[in-house]
């Protein structure tokens, strides 16, 4: 009997099934990453919704509970439009039953957001020692359309949790993937420069001109089958495993 199948076609380890992991590994990472944009998009969302709004002209009272900083933003047409020019009014903002007023300071930096309905371009900040209520005072023309001065802590806060919750599992997914496809692409090249090249075509062997060797098993009960240079003999082998079943 001689051999029925090219060297070529013996398994070569590790499987192609890691390929399918290392990409699964890519697709999760890209998964991972819209996941947290959207886990971005809706916390900023929830809190844009709940920023204190007083209309231009006009006051309100506003309840600041935490201490330390917080931004001012203009909300009105084109507010979030770099190249528009806010209309030109005042503000203050000083304690609910007196106290010396908060200074407000202009914004540094261009931060904008279109989100819950809502346009509004970061105009000013302000800290505040102690939580507590404040009257919120607004001078200005009215405007065609309503225009409000919204107060909140900055929208920085939740990129950075996003950052923090996001990037590391994408960048662990996806460079482990690529890692991984690298390893498996580079131990199967190894794996078939290991294997025993045919001398000619399985189907032109003669009997005695094929060299000694593991083979695939002609009778395909077992991955390989030793060919002793005359003849199939009973020595077998499975995922590296020996053993010896007659023809």
């Amino acid at each position: 009997m001689r051999p029925g199948k090219a060297v070529s076609a013996q398994l070569i380890h590790p499987s192609r099934l890691w390929y399918w992991v290392a990409g699964a590994a890519l697709v999760g990472s890209a998964v991972w990453l819209a996941l947290g944009v959207g886990f971005w998009i809706r916390s900023v969302s929830r809190q844009v919704e709940e920023f204190q709004r007083v209309p231009v002209p006009g006051q309100a009272e506003v309840s600041l509970d935490r201490p330390g900083g917080y931004t001012v933003y203009f909300e009105g047409l084109g507010a979030s439009d770099e190249t528009a020019t806010i209309p030109a009014f005042s503000m203050s903002l000083a304690p609910v039953g007196g106290g010396e007023e908060v200074p407000i300071r202009p914004y540094g930096g261009f931060s904008t957001y279109t989100l819950a309905g809502h346009s509004g371009r970061a105009i000013g900040t302000f800290q505040i020692e102690e939580p507590g209520r404040f009257l919120l005072q607004t001078a200005g023309e009215p405007q065609a359309v309503q225009t409000n001065v919204a107060v909140g802590q900055g929208t920085g806060g939740e990129i950075t949790r996003t950052l923090v919750l996001t990037v590391p599992g994408v960048l662990a997914l996806f460079s482990g993937g690529v890692v991984l496809a690298v390893v498996v692409a580079v131990r199967r090249s190894r794996a078939r420069r290991r294997l025993p090249a045919p001398a000619t075509q399985a189907g032109t062997w003669a009997q005695g001109t094929a060299p000694e060797g593991w083979f695939p098993d002609p009778g395909g009960r077992h991955e390989l089958r030793y060919w002793d240079g005359q003849k199939w003999t009973e020595h077998v082998s499975d995922r590296g495993t020996r053993a010896a079943d007659p023809m």
